[in-house]
């Protein structure tokens, strides 16, 4: 499907990507990059390794996220940062820590929930994912709040929920590039496979 949308080819997604990276990357080795910016540096890259299967890109985001949380103790998002690359390696009890101190470093709420969400749908706590993950949707109905929440109810096996949630994700999609669309076809094509359709 997907002639409803007008996004950009998959290959200029990529390349996006990768002129992301290394302008953030250009920034970071002159020094004159923030935590945030150096924050986002490693969320690119762990994406790009998502999209491309290079584990080398994960290990480095986890590497640079130690490097964040040692130079910035007091930046919430650089634990953040870590947490989610703990989570990339099944470390989920580190990764719950670092959750709780950039919770007690001042991240929002929502940001820090949508992560210990994630952590309890890979250790297969779904009560506590889906009380923040619906919680998430009841406050702001959107492409990541529904999509999150669609992929919880498919490792559920909640097929028909996951379906009519996967479905309104999409109509909630407003970017132009293909990457979280072709991330959420992976999930739901995930779904249909657990199932032995």
């Amino acid at each position: 499907g997907g002639g409803d949308f007008s996004v950009t080819s998959g290959f200029v997604a990529v390349s996006n990507l990768q002129a992301q990276i290394d302008g953030l990357q250009s920034r970071a080795s002159l020094g004159i990059s923030s935590v945030e910016e150096q924050a986002g540096l490693i969320e690119l890259v762990a994406l790009r390794g998502l999209i491309l299967g290079q584990i080398a890109d994960y290990q480095w985001a986890e590497k640079q996220a130690e490097r964040l949380v040692r130079e910035f103790r007091t930046a919430d998002c650089a634990f953040i940062a870590r947490a989610r690359a703990y989570g990339t390696f099944h470390r989920f009890t580190e990764g719950l820590a670092d959750l709780e101190e950039a919770e007690r470093l001042g991240a929002p709420r929502e940001t820090v929930d949508g992560e210990r969400a994630g952590v309890f749908q890979a250790l297969g706590r779904y009560d506590e994912a889906l009380a923040l993950f619906g919680a998430a949707v009841e406050r702001r109905r959107d492409f990541i709040s529904l999509g999150a929440l669609a992929t919880l109810h498919a490792e559920m096996g909640e097929t028909a929920r996951a379906e009519q949630l996967f479905a309104e994700t999409r109509s909630n999609y407003r970017g132009v590039s293909p990457i979280p669309l072709a991330l959420l076809d992976f999930q739901q094509g995930h779904m249909w496979m657990a199932q032995g359709d």
